[in-house]
């Protein structure tokens, strides 16, 4: 009952256009940063100083206050001084504010950071040195030969053709599989993992009936797997926390939904409660089963249903932004 209802909630949401434009949350998300960053000069810079110290000084002649009090006026009717106390003001602001940026990429290389990514599973590069599949899914990840950069953006490429690799089976364990299909996956595992902040990231998609693209954020097992953006048959979102239903809270709604092919999608995650944003409107929020553990950032595509002669498919990240509240 409680995922129905988050599903016809989702469904709403995104069906009577409360979700607003990429184009348009982005030049809003772009202005509310560069807001704060105002704010932040503006209290370090010199014409604040110079407030202060009007205000701190002492035993000042006469001539002296009074031209402190023209001084003070002129800075209090400044374009920069209303701007600030403006912005003050804000609710918004005051929330980014206090934003600490602790893990961001905006894909201007040629290549992959290494420094930053792995290009397999995070047990494959820890357990192995190499990388691995799932037996359950159609794919083999190639260990990066599968991702390539255009105009800033990194793209991970979903192929028909043939691959020999290692895949994970749960009754057999690692075993060499040819596939028909390859792809490509990155993660932090080794290089970046927080505990509550917001994550965020500006993604394109192609949708190609048997593959998936994903964002998820996961720990040092399969659960909990924290479903951030993944469109497959359907758009999914939510929190997958063990092999029960009552332990999950998934939300599954009509891929016909989504408006555009891209998205900057995230969450919100505190000790209470964890919001999801699409364009930065919370389309769904739980506080129930909360993940008590630090977790990394996963994008991912892949194969999960065997359809012979598909296109390619290619999931594009523009960019990728983390902070935690100071």
């Amino acid at each position: 009952m409680r995922n129905f209802w988050g599903n016809i909630s989702l469904a709403l949401k995104l069906k009577f256009g409360i979700v607003p434009s990429t184009q348009v949350y982005e030049s809003k998300l772009k202005n509310i940063w560069d807001d704060v960053e105002f704010i932040r000069e503006f209290s370090k810079g010199d014409l604040w100083k110079e407030y202060e110290e009007f205000g701190k000084a002492k035993h000042l002649s006469k001539e002296e206050r009074k031209s402190a009090r023209i001084r003070i006026k002129e800075i209090v009717q400044s374009e920069s001084w209303k701007r600030y106390t403006k912005l003050k003001k804000s609710s918004t602001i005051a929330e980014f504010l206090r934003l600490e940026e602790t893990f961001s990429d905006d894909f201007e290389c040629e290549k992959i950071d290494e420094a930053k990514w792995l290009t397999k599973f995070f047990w494959g590069e820890t357990i192995l040195g190499k990388g691995y599949s799932h037996s359950e899914e159609f794919h083999n990840y190639t260990e990066g030969k599968n991702l390539r950069f255009k105009n800033s953006t990194l793209i991970i490429s979903t192929n028909e053709e043939e691959n020999t690799s290692l895949s994970w089976n749960k009754k057999y364990g690692f075993l060499s599989r040819k596939s028909g299909f390859t792809s490509g996956i990155i993660n932090t595992g080794k290089s970046f993992r927080q505990q509550h902040g917001r994550f965020e990231a500006k993604m394109d998609f192609n949708h190609t009936d048997g593959i998936y693209n994903a964002f998820y954020m996961i720990g040092n097992s399969a659960s909990p797997h924290l479903n951030i953006f993944k469109v497959s048959q359907n758009f999914e979102l939510g929190l997958i926390n063990g092999t029960k239903d009552k332990d999950n809270n998934q939300s599954k709604v009509s891929l016909n939904l989504l408006k555009e092919n891209s998205y900057i999608a995230g969450i919100e995650w505190n000790d209470k409660e964890i919001k999801w944003l699409l364009n930065g409107v919370v389309v769904k929020r739980i506080t129930n089963n909360l993940p008590n553990t630090p977790l990394y950032l996963v994008f991912s595509s892949g194969v999960y249903k065997n359809v012979k002669g598909t296109e390619s498919n290619d999931f594009l990240i523009d960019w990728v932004r983390c902070y935690k509240k100071n």
